[in-house]
């Protein structure tokens, strides 16, 4: 029996101290994951189970419908001191993800300072630096002494995101210093935290992209990273988990868009119709069938090329896809690198060169191979030549477009993810077909 079936019919039987044992033997982002084949009164009669502090977290683990369903089916008051526990950032997220009405809703729960915090926070873009801190952190003045820090720490720990770093600002509030845990613990109790405090503190800036935040995390290793104003005034923190929620989530929009879906896709397939499915991927089917049009009217151009030697024809599905495959590849590892901040565009034609190489390389193995293939399947020997030479030539425009295009769109303030994918690949279809028939005229005389 499945930990889910066990679940189901303990709660039939209604055997709370089963269920109980059940429930905290497991990890509250297990339980989590129970909600999701649960249905939503069993979900509501677990969670009724919970004790208040399990309660809070996996509240905070599951799902916006799911918060929502759970907030609106208990009592108001409990629920105000769920939302009251729950971290800022988390609350801020599972707001933005509903309407107003239920948003209004959810706020109606809070107290009047827990409200104004919250709207604060929604007033940022979710994909900035300011959507995504948290307003939980340690800071004191840094005027204060080490001893008294540590024991105002003690006091503050349960409701901060976390006290690794404790961050020292001035009587105004501006961020000139941070602490840490092990540095506050080891330092004379008589030193004010000035005295040992590091000055050089990396931060963002409120308005900062959110990948500029990853980027600044992962270079440094950081556990948290302040969020500030643009007069340095400390006003939150992004925690690393809150890095890698964002890291999941552009990872999944820049695969979608280089397959030509839209990255509103990444919703679950069950919440979003068919049609409304369709109709996102819609424009970047046209315009595929646009460009292969294109692809057709070089064929028909050189229609009498193919009707002297049929066996032309043979090789244009290995030269497409293969030009296809390797600047869909270059497209994905320069979306990656402009991503995790290893790649700008200061020099385009720099990383165009590099990754030329890399397909010239490719290019000529592969065009070698397919040459032979070509001269013993059809006994031709110049028709081995100009596939050879075809596949050789669009492996390496392959690999310089698919290089190109994402750093000319990032240039030019734009998605590149949205760049790849199928435009790249049209592109390559019609250029291919040209240099494939334009060569065999050229060799084979035609």
């Amino acid at each position: 029996m499945s930990i889910i079936e066990e679940i189901r019919n303990t709660l039939e039987k209604k055997d709370i101290k089963k269920l109980k044992a059940l429930l905290y033997e497991s990890h509250p982002v297990d339980v989590a994951e129970f909600y999701e084949e649960l249905s939503s009164k069993e979900c509501l009669d677990l969670f009724k189970v919970l004790n208040f502090k399990f309660a809070i977290q996996v509240l905070e683990e599951i799902d916006s419908d799911q918060k929502y369903y759970i907030l609106t089916h208990i009592t108001p008051n409990y629920a105000s001191k769920l939302i009251a526990e729950m971290s800022s950032d988390e609350v801020a997220d599972f707001l933005g993800n509903l309407d107003e009405e239920a948003k209004v809703q959810i706020l109606s729960l809070m107290g009047k300072k827990e409200q104004e915090d919250l709207k604060e926070l929604l007033a940022y873009d979710k994909n900035t630096a300011g959507g995504r801190m948290t307003t939980e952190y340690i800071a004191f003045s840094k005027d204060l002494k080490a001893g008294k820090a540590l024991n105002k720490l003690g006091e503050l720990a349960p409701d901060a995101e976390t006290i690794y770093y404790v961050f020292a600002v001035d009587s105004e509030g501006h961020l000139v210093g941070v602490v840490s845990l092990r540095d506050l613990i080891l330092a004379p109790e008589q030193y004010t935290i000035e005295n040992f405090m590091q000055t050089d503190v990396k931060k963002v800036n409120m308005l900062s992209d959110q990948e500029e935040v990853v980027r600044l995390i992962k270079k440094y290793g950081f556990l948290a990273l302040p969020v500030v104003d643009e007069n340095n005034v400390l006003l939150g923190i992004v925690t690393v988990d809150d890095a890698m929620v964002v890291v999941e989530e552009e990872t999944t929009e820049d695969i979608l868009k280089l397959s030509g879906s839209d990255s509103d896709e990444r919703i679950e397939f069950g919440q979003v119709n068919p049609w409304a499915r369709a109709k996102r991927r819609l424009p970047w089917i046209m315009v595929a069938i646009i460009g292969e049009m294109f692809s057709g009217s070089v064929i028909q151009g050189f229609s009498i090329t193919l009707q002297t030697i049929v066996s032309l024809s043979f090789f244009i599905p290995v030269l497409m896809d293969m030009g296809g495959n390797v600047g869909t590849q270059s497209a994905a590892i320069i979306v990656r690198g402009l991503a995790t901040g290893e790649i700008n565009t200061s020099s385009i034609t720099k990383n165009v060169l590099r990754e030329a190489g890399v397909g010239m390389i490719l290019g000529v193995i592969n065009g070698l191979l397919v040459a032979i293939i070509a001269y013993f399947w059809q006994g031709d020997v110049k028709l081995g030549i100009v596939v050879g030479i075809t596949m050789s030539f669009n492996l390496t425009l392959a690999a310089i477009l698919g290089t190109f295009m994402p750093l000319l769109w990032h240039k030019l303030g734009h998605d590149p993810a949205v760049a790849s994918g199928p435009l790249v690949t049209t592109l390559l279809d019609i250029l291919g077909l040209f240099i494939y028939f334009s060569t065999a005229m050229w060799i084979l005389q035609l």
